[in-house]
């Protein structure tokens, strides 16, 4: 019963030896000097293109969003088509 925990105690010794060495080779990413982390958001509202295009998709996207009400209570809801059975014989 004795070698069992200096057994034990070694086992998480490694353990702790190894863990350390693992923390030790991960480095924060490498990067070039004077590159901030992250943009910085004036800079990328300003370099965004403003062309006719977005602006229509835009518009498109904005009244897609004040469409989506609920549905009127009293309209006619269109029926599907009826589709002939596949498993009825044709004669």
């Amino acid at each position: 019963m004795r070698k069992t925990h200096w057994f034990l105690i070694g086992l998480i010794f490694l353990g702790l030896v190894a863990a350390e060495a693992v923390a030790a080779q991960s480095s924060p990413p490498q990067r070039a000097p004077g590159v901030p982390m992250a943009p910085n958001a004036g800079e990328l509202q300003k370099s965004e293109p403003q062309s006719e295009r977005l602006r229509v998709l835009r518009e498109r996207e904005r009244l897609a969003r004040d469409r989506s009400g609920p549905p009127e209570p009293n309209r006619d809801i269109p029926m599907p088509k009826p589709v002939p059975s596949i498993i009825a014989p044709t004669r």
